[in-house]
C-alpha cells in the first residue's frame, strides 16, 4: 500500500477505506517505534536515559522520513537517489555498530510502508546499509576510509539490484542504467556525511571523533598554554596519551576518545604548576616543605576544578570535560593524609580534606586514562627501574584501584583489565629501558 506514488493517487477511496488505512499505517508505526524504545530500554540503557541522544536519533528517523516523502512525492522515480546509508554512518559515528544496524533497520521498515515496491525496497537498503555499517571503521573522519564506504555503497546497490532482477525475471536484458545512475549518485551523495555531523554536532551539541581529531593538535591554545606554564605535565599528559591508546586499542574501547581525554586531563596543573612534582627539577625547592600537609592536598585537589574552568573557557567539550573530573575518581592523597596524621596523631583527620569529589570513570575510557596516569606518575618515582620494578608498580596500582572500587560504575571485565595490565608493562618497559647507540660528541 503506497500512499504517495501518483501511480495510486487516481485510485478512488471511500471515507471507509482511506480511514482504515491511516488507522493501518498509525498501528503498524506505532510498533515498530515501540520495538526501537523497547530496544533502546533493554540494551542501550544510557542513552535511553540521555534526551538529547533521543532526540539526535529521532531527528536523524524524520529527516530522512521527510527527504524521503517529498521525493515519492514529486520525483518518485528518482528514490533511489537519496543516500540511505549516510544516516547509519551517522550514527555509527556518534554511538555505536549495534545501534547503527538497528535504526537503519526501523528506518528502512518505516519508510517501506510509503515507498513503491517496498519488498525490493526493503532488500536493497537494508543488505547495502548493513554490509557497509559492519565493514566500516568507526574512524570515518579520515577521508580515505569514507572513499571505501562509497564504493561499496555503489557496488553491493548494484549487485543487489541485479540479483533481485535475476529472481524476479530470470534475465537482465530489460533493466534501466538510469537505475545504476542513481545508485552511483547516491553513494556519492554519502560524502555529505561530514557536513551533517558537524550539523547535528552543533545542533545538539554532541561530540562526534571527526571534532575529537581537532583536538588533537597540541598547538591549540590551552595545550601551548600547558607547554609554557607546566612543561613537565605536557611531557606527561603526552606519555600517558600515547599509552592510553594503545590500551584502548587492545580492549576494543575508542583509542582516539581515550588519547584526546588523556592529552587534556592534567590541565588544571596550569595554575600552580610548580607544586606538581614533574615540573620540579633537581634545583628546584619542593613549595610543599613550605606549607601544611592540608595545604598541599588542597592545591593538589584543585587542579580538578581548575582543569574544569579552564576547559569551558576554551571551549572543550563535555567529552572531555568528563576525563578532567574523572581521572582521580573520589581517591585520597594518601601521601599527604598520612603525613597529616603523624604531624597530629592525636586529631581526627577529616579524609574528605584529602579526597577528590570524583565521580568516579563511568566508560571505559575514563578507567583507561586514570590508570594510565595513575602507572606513569608512579613510574617516575623510582629511578632505573628494572623490568620487575615495572610490573610491580602496574599490578599494585591497578589492584588498590579495584580494591578501593574505582571501577564499580565502569562496565568493564576482568579479562580486559588483564589486556589493560599486559600494554602497560610492555610500553613502560620500552619506554625505560630501549637500548639506543652510543654517537661521539
Amino acid at each position: 500500500m503506497f500512499i504517495f506514488n501518483k501511480k495510486y493517487e487516481s485510485r478512488i477511496w471511500n471515507k471507509k477505506k482511506y480511514y482504515g488505512l491511516i488507522i493501518g499505517l498509525f498501528l503498524m508505526i506505532s510498533i515498530i517505534l515501540k520495538i526501537l524504545f523497547l530496544y533502546l530500554f533493554y540494551f542501550q540503557s544510557k542513552i535511553f536515559q540521555n534526551n538529547k541522544k533521543i532526540n539526535f536519533l529521532i531527528i536523524h528517523i524524520l529527516l530522512i522520513f521527510l527527504i524521503t516523502i517529498l521525493t515519492i512525492r514529486y520525483h518518485y522515480k528518482k528514490l533511489y537517489l537519496i543516500p540511505f546509508c549516510i544516516f547509519p554512518i551517522s550514527i555509527r559515528t556518534f554511538f555505536n555498530i549495534n545501534l547503527s544496524l538497528i535504526i537503519h533497520l526501523i528506518t528502512i521498515l518505516l519508510l517501506s510502508l510509503i515507498t513503491p515496491n517496498s519488498s525490493e525496497f526493503i532488500f536493497l537498503q537494508v543488505i547495502t546499509g548493513f554490509l557497509v555499517i559492519l565493514t566500516t571503521k568507526k574512524n570515518i573522519y579520515k577521508i580515505t576510509n569514507l572513499f571505501f564506504s562509497v564504493g561499496k555503497i555503489i557496488i553491493t546497490y548494484i549487485i543487489t539490484f541485479c540479483s533481485l532482477t535475476l529472481i524476479r525475471k530470470g534475465s537482465l536484458e530489460n533493466i534501466s542504467l538510469n537505475t545504476f545512475y542513481l545508485f552511483f549518485l547516491s553513494g556519492i551523495l554519502t560524502l555529505l556525511v561530514h557536513p551533517l555531523i558537524f550539523f547535528f554536532e552543533k545542533l545538539l551539541n554532541i561530540t562526534s571523533d571527526i571534532s575529537l581529531l581537532e583536538f588533537s593538535d597540541i598547538n591549540t591554545p590551552i595545550l601551548r598554554l600547558l607547554s609554557k606554564k607546566a612543561p613537565g605535565t605536557l611531557q606527561h599528559v603526552l606519555t600517558v596519551a600515547n599509552i592510553a591508546e594503545e590500551a584502548a586499542i587492545s580492549i576494543g574501547a575508542n583509542s582516539l576518545l581515550a588519547k584526546i581525554g588523556a592529552i587534556y586531563h592534567d590541565i588544571g596543573k596550569i595554575s600552580n604548576s610548580i607544586f606538581f612534582i614533574e615540573n620540579q627539577y633537581n634545583n628546584t625547592l619542593n613549595p610543599h616543605e613550605n606549607i601544611s600537609p592540608k595545604e598541599s592536598a588542597k592545591i593538589i585537589l584543585e587542579h580538578v576544578t581548575i582543569g574544569i574552568k579552564l576547559a569551558k573557557k576554551h571551549h572543550l567539550p563535555d567529552l572531555i570535560m568528563d576525563f578532567i573530573r574523572t581521572h582521580h575518581g573520589n581517591r585520597i592523597i594518601h601521601f599527604f593524609y598520612e603525613k597529616q596524621k603523624k604531624i597530629y596523631p592525636n586529631l581526627i583527620i577529616d579524609e574528605k580534606q584529602f579526597q577528590y569529589s570524583g565521580p568516579k570513570p563511568f566508560s571505559k575510557e575514563m578507567a583507561i586514562v586514570m590508570i594510565c596516569d595513575s602507572v606513569e606518575a608512579a613510574s617516575k618515582s623510582i629511578k632505573n627501574p628494572s623490568n620487575k620494578d615495572l610490573e610491580n608498580i602496574v599490578e599494585n596500582i591497578i589492584n588498590k584501584q579495584k580494591k578501593e572500587n574505582q571501577f564499580s560504575n565502569v562496565n568493564i571485565t576482568f579479562k580486559e583489565i588483564e589486556k589493560i595490565k599486559k600494554v602497560l608493562k610492555k610500553k613502560l618497559i620500552n619506554i625505560y629501558h630501549t637500548t639506543r647507540i652510543e654517537y661521539p660528541i
